[in-house]
C-alpha cells in the first residue's frame, strides 16, 4: 500500500480517507488535470489472481461508461511501482451514514436526497449495471445538497462468480461488523435473494434503496441486529417497524416502501423509475389528494391511478351521489396469504373486513379502511370467520370458536355475546339485535343475554337449515337461504320480523344478497356456483317484489361450496368488494419425491379430498362434495360413489384391506360417518350418528378401529369407533387435534394438534396412549400420512416434508424437504411410498386478492334492464 506523500503515476497521494473490504482508499491529486482523485487500491490477494483481475478489468471498462449526476465516476484502472488502483472521482461532503447518525431526516430532505438516489439507479439500470452493495455509506451528500453513489457496481467487479455467495464475505462486511455486538453495515441492506446466496438483479437495488428511504424517515434500520445472523434472519422472517413511520409520512411513500421491501422479488417494484415518480408525486401533490392515492397494484399506469383516487375521494365524501362511472381497485394480500371467508363491508363503503390466513396458521380478522394503505389485525381474532358490521360501521362482529363475538373497529379486544352452534352467517339490525343462523335463524341483543328463536328448519318443506341473514331496509325483514336437497323446496325467502312469518321469494336460487338503490329499491345478486359468477335481479324490498329477469353483472367471483357462500359483500352506498378465483379450477397430480410431476387426468374440478386403495389400483376423490372412484391407469374411468341429492359427502377413506368405504355425509344435517362395500352393490348405510360432526380419517392395520374427528364448538379430537358400535376418546384436549393416522405397525397415532399457537404433526403411541405426544415438525406441520415402512409424510408451509420414524419414536429423524409443494392442498401417498397423488391449485383458484368497484350500483343499472310493465 502507498505512503503519504508518495507519487503514483502521475497521482501525489494525500490521506488516507477509507478501508473496507474491498481495498483502502486515499485522496490525491491528479498532477496532470490539477484535481483531486480518490484512488481505491486492490487488496493483494485479489490482484495476484490473473483470472478474476482479468474479468475485473472487463467490468470497470463497463462501470466506467457510466455518466450521470448522481453517480461518482470511475476514471480509470491504474498499476504503478507494483500497485493496482482504480481512479475515482472524488466528492467532498458527507456520507448520507454520518448524516443518519445524528437521527431521522425532515420530510422533504429525505424525499430530496432519496429521489436523486433512485435517479442514479435507473441511469445504472438503464445500462444494465447493478450497484449490489448500495448503503448510506456509499452515498455522498455534496455542500450543495447533491447526491454521489459511490462504488456503482464494484461488488460485482470484486466478486469471484466462480464461487457460491457467503454474505459473510460482503465486499463491506468487514471483520469488525462481524464481531458480537457490532451493528452490521451492509448486511442491513441485503435483499433476502442475496441472503440465501441466489442470484440477484436490479431489484436487490431496489431492496436496498427502500432501506435507505426507511432509515430517513425513521432514524433507524429497517433490519438490524447485533450480529450477521441476527440480521440476515430478519432479513429473511422480519418485517420493518411501520408504526416508526412519522404520521406525516405520505401514503404513496407508505406504497413506495411495501414495494421495495417485498421479499418476494417479483412483487417488488421493477425499475427505479417507478420510484422516482411515486417520490415526485408526493412532494408536489398536496397532502390531501395525497391520502387518497394508496389503493393501487404494482405501477403500471400512475397517473391513471391518481385519476382513480380523485374519484375515490369525491365517492367518500359524497356517498349518496351518482356519478357515470365506476371505479375499479384492487388489494393484493402478502405473498403465501389467502382469503378464507367472504369479506364485509361497512354500509359507508369506507372498511373491508377479511379473514385470512397464511399456510397452517389460523385464519385471523383483518380491517382495511379505504383512505388507509394498511390492514390493521383485530386483536383477538384467532379462528374468525363470517364478520359483519353494526349499522354505523363502528363495530364489527364475527364467529370463533364456537362464539358470537364483536369488537370495536377502532382497536380493542373482542367481546363475547353469546355461545354459538354450527354459525353460517349474521346481521345487526339497526334497532341493535343481532339475527344469526344456528340450525335456524334466532335473534340476540348485540350486548347479550338469550337468543330468540325465529325460524326453524324441519328437513321436509322449510328445509334442512336457514343461513346467510342479511337485513333489508325498513327494519322489519330479513333475506335468507333456505338449504334443501330439493331444488324447489330450497332458495332465497324473507322473514318479517313482526310476525315471524317468512315466504320464499326465489326457490332454487343460491346466494341472495341485497344491493341497495336509491336507499330502498335494489337487487338480488345470485350466484352461480359452476361458473363462479353472479347475476342480479331487481327487488323492491317494500313491497317483497321480485322481477322475474336477471342479467350477469360480475364473473370469476370466488364460491365456497362448503358453505355455498361467495366472496362478496356491497355496502349501502353502492361500493363492491370481492374475491376473484375459481375453486372448481383444480387438478389431480402425481408427483415423485424429486417433485416430478405428471398429470393424473386433464380435468378441471373441485377436487377437495382424496384417498388411494390400499393395493394403488384405485382413488377416491371428493369432487364438490359428490364421492367419485377412479381408476389410477385409466383416469378417463370412473364411477359415482354418493347421490347428488343426498347431502354433501367427503373424506372418504378405503378400509384397510381395501374392501370398504367409509366417508363423511350430511344428509341428516350434521356430518356422520356412512359406510359402503367397495364393489357397491349395497347402498350406503349410517355407522356412526352423534351430535357434532365426525369425519373418518384411517382404519387399523386389522380393520378393528376406525379413527375419526370429532368436531363440536369446543375444537375437535381424536376419537375411534370398535366393531361393537363402541366410541373411545383417544386424544381429547383442550387444543384441536385433527388428521389423525395410524402407523402400518398399529403402535402409532400420528395427528395434527395446535398447542404452539400453530398446527404442528406430532405422534402418540397406541393403544396405550401413556407416553408424552412427540412433535414430528419443526416450523409447522399438516395433514401426516403414513409409508407402509414407518416413513411420515406433512406438508409443510411450503414443501412436502418426510421423517422417519423409531421404534420406540425416541430417534425419530430431522424432517427432510422433499419438494416445494406451495401450489399443492391435499395429497395421499401410494403403497409403495414412491410418490404422491396431489391436488394442484390453479393460480386462479386461489382468493388471494380483494377488488373494490366504487359506484357498482351505476354499472347495474345498466347492466340489469327493467322490465316492461
Amino acid at each position: 500500500m502507498p505512503e503519504i506523500g508518495q507519487t503514483l503515476s502521475h497521482f501525489k497521494i494525500v490521506e488516507k480517507i477509507g478501508e473496507g473490504g474491498m481495498g483502502e482508499v486515499y485522496l490525491a491529486d491528479d498532477t496532470t488535470l490539477d484535481r483531486k482523485v480518490a484512488l481505491k487500491f486492490l487488496p493483494e490477494a485479489f490482484t495476484s489472481d490473473p483470472e478474476r483481475m482479468a474479468r475485473f478489468e472487463r467490468e470497470a471498462k463497463l462501470l466506467a461508461s457510466l455518466n450521470h449526476p448522481n453517480i461518482a465516476g470511475i476514471y480509470g484502472l491504474e498499476q504503478a511501482d507494483g500497485n493496482r488502483f482504480l481512479v475515482l472521482e472524488y466528492v467532498e461532503g458527507e456520507t448520507l451514514q454520518a448524516r443518519l447518525s445524528k437521527g431521522a431526516l425532515p420530510l422533504e430532505d429525505a424525499l430530496t436526497l432519496c429521489r436523486q438516489i433512485a435517479e442514479g439507479l435507473e441511469a445504472a439500470h438503464e445500462k444494465g449495471v447493478i450497484h449490489r452493495d448500495l448503503k448510506p455509506a456509499n452515498v455522498m451528500i455534496t455542500a450543495e445538497e447533491n447526491v454521489k453513489i459511490l462504488d456503482f457496481g464494484l461488488a460485482k467487479a470484486f466478486s469471484d462468480e466462480t464461487q457460491s455467495i457467503d454474505s459473510s464475505q460482503s465486499p463491506t462486511l468487514t471483520e469488525a461488523m462481524t464481531r458480537p455486538g457490532v451493528i452490521l453495515g451492509t448486511a442491513a441492506y441485503m435483499s433476502p435473494e442475496q441472503a440465501k446466496g441466489k442470484s440477484i438483479d436490479k431489484r436487490a437495488d431496489i431492496w436496498a434503496f427502500g432501506c435507505i428511504l426507511y432509515e430517513c424517515l425513521t432514524g433507524k434500520k429497517a433490519f438490524e441486529g447485533e450480529t450477521v445472523t441476527e440480521t440476515l434472519a430478519g432479513i429473511l422472517r422480519g418485517v420493518p417497524d411501520w408504526k416508526s413511520l412519522p404520521t406525516s409520512t405520505p401514503q404513496n411513500i407508505r406504497f413506495v416502501l411495501r414495494r421495495c421491501l417485498e421479499k418476494e422479488k417479483n412483487r417488488r417494484f421493477r425499475d427505479a423509475a417507478d420510484v422516482q415518480i411515486e417520490i415526485e408525486e408526493a412532494r408536489n401533490i398536496e397532502s390531501a389528494t395525497i391520502q387518497k392515492h394508496v389503493l393501487k397494484q404494482p405501477i403500471v399506469g400512475v397517473l391513471a391511478l391518481i385519476a382513480i383516487a380523485a374519484l375515490v375521494y369525491a365517492v367518500w365524501k359524497q356517498p349518496t351521489a351518482t356519478y357515470d362511472r365506476t371505479a375499479r381497485l384492487s388489494i393484493p394480500l402478502p405473498p403465501g396469504e389467502e382469503i378464507t371467508d367472504a369479506p364485509a363491508i361497512s354500509p359507508d363503503g369506507q372498511t373491508i373486513a377479511y379473514v385470512s390466513q397464511k399456510g397452517m396458521d389460523e385464519p385471523q380478522l383483518y380491517l382495511r379502511d379505504l383512505n388507509s394503505f394498511e390492514s390493521k389485525l383485530v386483536e383477538g381474532s384467532s379462528g374468525a370467520e363470517q364478520p359483519f358490521f353494526s349499522p354505523d360501521g363502528r363495530r364489527i362482529a364475527f364467529f370463533s370458536q364456537g362464539q358470537l363475538l364483536k369488537s370495536e373497529v377502532k382497536g380493542g379486544a373482542p367481546t363475547r355475546i353469546c355461545d354459538v352452534v354450527g354459525s353460517l352467517g349474521g346481521t345487526w339490525n339497526e334497532d341493535n339485535t343481532i339475527v344469526y343462523s344456528s340450525d335456524g335463524l334466532l335473534r340476540i341483543s348485540a350486548e347479550g343475554g338469550e337468543p330468540e328463536l325465529l325460524t326453524k328448519p324441519d328437513g321436509a318443506s322449510h328445509g334442512y337449515a336457514h343461513v346467510w341473514p342479511q337485513s333489508l331496509p325498513g327494519k322489519h325483514n330479513i333475506l335468507f337461504n333456505v338449504w334443501s336437497w330439493d331444488e324447489e323446496i330450497g332458495g332465497n325467502a324473507i322473514l318479517t320480523l313482526d310476525s315471524n312469518q317468512w315466504r320464499f321469494i326465489r326457490p332454487g336460487m343460491v346466494g341472495g344478497y341485497f344491493c341497495s338503490e336509491l336507499n330502498t329499491s335494489g337487487y338480488i345478486l345470485f350466484v352461480d356456483p359452476y361458473s363462479s359468477s353472479i347475476r342480479a335481479t331487481r327487488f323492491d324490498p317494500e313491497k317483497s317484489s321480485l322481477e322475474n329477469t336477471d342479467s350477469s353483472v360480475l364473473n370469476e367471483v370466488f364460491f365456497s361450496s362448503s358453505n355455498a357462500k361467495s366472496y362478496l359483500a356491497v355496502s349501502k352506498n353502492g361500493t363492491a368488494v370481492y374475491a376473484q378465483g375459481n375453486p372448481n379450477k383444480k387438478s389431480l397430480m402425481w408427483v415423485d419425491r424429486d417433485g416430478k410431476i405428471e398429470p393424473l387426468s386433464e380435468k378441471q374440478a373441485q377436487y377437495r379430498a382424496l384417498n388411494i386403495s390400499p393395493d394403488g389400483s384405485q382413488v377416491l376423490v371428493d369432487q364438490g362434495y359428490e364421492i367419485w372412484m377412479y381408476d389410477v391407469e385409466r383416469p378417463g374411468i370412473g364411477r359415482r360413489i354418493t347421490s347428488p341429492r343426498k347431502g354433501g359427502n367427503t373424506d372418504p377413506i378405503w378400509s384397510y384391506d381395501g374392501s370398504k368405504l367409509y366417508f363423511s355425509s350430511s344428509r341428516e344435517g350434521n356430518w356422520d360417518i356412512y359406510v359402503k362395500t367397495a364393489e357397491g352393490s349395497l347402498a350406503p348405510e349410517v355407522l356412526l350418528e352423534r351430535p357434532g360432526n365426525q369425519f373418518p380419517t384411517s382404519t387399523a392395520p386389522d380393520g378393528s378401529v376406525l379413527f375419526y374427528e370429532f368436531s363440536t364448538t369446543t375444537g375437535s379430537d381424536i376419537w375411534a369407533w370398535l366393531p361393537d358400535s363402541e366410541v373411545t376418546q383417544v386424544h381429547v384436549t383442550e387444543f384441536n387435534e385433527l388428521n389423525p393416522v395410524v402407523s402400518p405397525n398399529g403402535k402409532w397415532i400420528a395427528y395434527n394438534s395446535d398447542e404452539t399457537g400453530r398446527f404442528e404433526v406430532y405422534i402418540q403411541d397406541y393403544p396405550e396412549g401413556k407416553k408424552t405426544p412427540i412433535p414430528v415438525s419443526t416450523s409447522g406441520g399438516w395433514l401426516p400420512k403414513w409409508s407402509h415402512d414407518d416413513e411420515l409424510f406433512y406438508r409443510a408451509r411450503d414443501a412436502m416434508m418426510a421423517v422417519t420414524i423409531g421404534p420406540d419414536g425416541s430417534n425419530t429423524s430431522k424432517p427432510r424437504r422433499l419438494f416445494d409443494a406451495e401450489d399443492y392442498d391435499l395429497y395421499d401417498i401410494s403403497p409403495d411410498g414412491k410418490r404422491f397423488l396431489m391436488i394442484r391449485r390453479d393460480p386462479g383458484s386461489v382468493p388471494n386478492q380483494l377488488n373494490v368497484i366504487l359506484n357498482w350500483t351505476e354499472e347495474l343499472q345498466r347492466l340489469v334492464p327493467k322490465e316492461r310493465q
